[in-house]
């Protein structure tokens, strides 16, 4: 049977694409991240960098480990392509079986049980596992939504998400297609896990600075242990590095008498670096519901 998103597929053109590198769920870096790169014959569209998540779905977080570990995604296909809705890849049968049988599966692969989330939901960069119409019938078939599906959310199985490359799943998603929703020409993927030291790692050094309320909703503040503190700027960035917000000052002030705005924010995990007056840089790090 077609591993199919058995859903109802409207309302797709109510929803507005957000920006490629929005921090979609709460995040952490200590999360296993993957690296999958995209190519379409001789060109490279990039990579998408995936976070998983164990504590949520451990046994699709543990099958995806386990199948990258020995490279059965490289050669696969993204071979299912919905402009806003998303992309669907890992079949088997993409590797070098007729294009006819890509999307049904291989019946000698083992199914993974649904994990559904009742507090995450299928946001844009969201990784999901695909399935036929059992919950229980995942296998190596997994979709990444390209817009906010919230018809989706506790249906399927969420256990990761898109923090870096979601212009690459742009691309993908609007190759050109067949009737079926196949890309004319075979979209490639190869998976590899990356190293922790690969991944950006970020020293949290806060001093005697804290952030309240953390977590926060509407805006940050700062509390020292010296209220005379004295500051250059405040930058906040989210995971992946993207700049939100930048506040310099020409004359040092307290650093008790700053506030920063959140609430138009994503909720996410955000880092704060701090440059404190003689120099010394600080980074601390926020949670916003």
């Amino acid at each position: 049977m077609i591993r199919f998103l058995l859903a109802l597929l409207f309302g797709f053109s109510s929803f507005s694409i957000m920006q490629a590198n929005d921090v979609k769920q709460i995040s952490d870096e200590a999360k296993p991240h993957y690296l999958i790169s995209v190519k379409q014959g001789s060109v490279q569209f990039g990579d998408i960098e995936i976070e998983a998540f164990p504590d949520v779905a451990p046994k699709h977080c543990h099958n995806l480990d386990s199948l990258v570990g020995i490279k059965f995604y490289d050669g696969t296909a993204f071979h299912r392509v919905i402009p806003n809705f998303m992309i669907q890849g890992g079949d088997p049968n993409s590797k070098n079986k007729p294009k006819s049988t890509w999307g049904m599966g291989d019946p000698s692969q083992t199914t993974v049980q649904a994990e559904f989330s009742t507090t995450l939901k299928h946001l844009r960069g969201t990784l999901s596992a695909a399935r036929t119409n059992d919950p229980n019938s995942a296998t190596s078939q997994f979709f990444i939504c390209v817009i906010p599906c919230p018809w989706l959310d506790g249906k399927y199985s969420i256990y990761g998400q898109v923090v870096n490359g979601m212009d690459v799943a742009d691309k993908i998603v609007n190759v050109p297609r067949d009737a079926n929703d196949n890309p004319l020409e075979k979209v490639e993927m190869t998976i590899i896990k990356m190293d922790p030291a690969g991944v950006e790692q970020i020293s949290f050094n806060s001093g005697n600075i804290r952030i309240f309320p953390n977590p926060a909703s509407e805006s940050i503040h700062f509390a020292v242990d010296d209220a005379a503190l004295q500051i250059n700027s405040v930058v906040i960035t989210d995971i992946t590095g993207k700049l939100y917000f930048m506040q310099q000052h020409a004359t040092p002030v307290n650093i008790s008498d700053i506030s920063v705005p959140v609430s138009n924010l994503q909720a996410g995990v955000y880092y704060v670096k701090i440059k404190e007056a003689s120099g010394k840089d600080f980074i601390l790090r926020f949670v916003l519901n």
